[in-house]
């Protein structure tokens, strides 16, 4: 049975890099791992019992174009992204490895893929670290910064989150992921895309 109030966010790299997750408990920061063994990370994961699963990698790869619908969208709503191509054009650019990395997880985690309805059952989903923070600050989704200084702050000011345990951009960005989960498992979300070629969800805010 899922933990109704852990959520886990996970920052993807390629096999050198590997992969940094960060579990949220009640929203709040718990624990965090990094490793290069994604059957590592995952065990690590379903140890958790997690109500959501928060990943920065593509679920799937375009179905015959350079990019996914929810990649267009996102651009379109003034995010910049990567594009995620056919998986035959990928495979021709070491560029993707961490996208096919991303790809071994999800199939190591075992877990159903967030396809447009939310139900009780624990599921991954596909999130963006940069859209994340431009979703928090939907004020001003702009803020003045470099990109580490920018993502802990949007923790700090956007998420009432301690980022003192967080040593790398990798783990904020892992945080960032797990704050998107907490907006998810709390029906406070946007999702771009669609079935065909999966779905990017984000923090929806309300304004006041």
């Amino acid at each position: 049975m899922a933990s109704h109030n852990i959520t886990i966010g996970i920052d993807v790299g390629g096999i050198k890099k590997g992969f940094h997750a960060v579990a949220n408990r009640d929203g709040l920061y718990f624990a965090q791992l990094h490793s290069i063994n994604p059957d590592e990370i995952a065990a690590w994961v379903l140890s958790h019992n997690p109500i959501a699963v928060a990943i920065d990698a593509p679920s799937m790869f375009s179905l015959n174009s350079g990019s996914r619908k929810a990649e267009r969208e996102l651009v379109s709503n003034g995010m910049r992204c990567f594009y995620t191509p056919t998986r035959a054009l990928a495979a021709k650019s070491r560029f993707y490895d961490w996208v096919f990395n991303g790809e071994l997880l999800y199939q190591k985690l075992g877990l159903p893929i967030f396809m447009g309805e939310q139900s009780q059952e624990t599921c991954a989903i596909e999130t963006f670290p940069h859209a994340v923070q431009m979703s928090l600050w939907a004020e001003d989704p702009n803020p003045i910064g470099n990109k580490r200084s920018v993502r802990e702050s949007t923790l700090a000011l956007k998420a009432n989150y301690d980022t003192s345990q967080l040593s790398n951009i990798d783990f904020i960005d892992a945080a960032l992921c797990a704050v998107s989960a907490d907006y998810f498992a709390h029906h406070q979300f946007t999702a771009y895309g669609c079935k065909t070629e999966g779905y990017i969800v984000l923090p929806k805010i309300k304004l006041k």
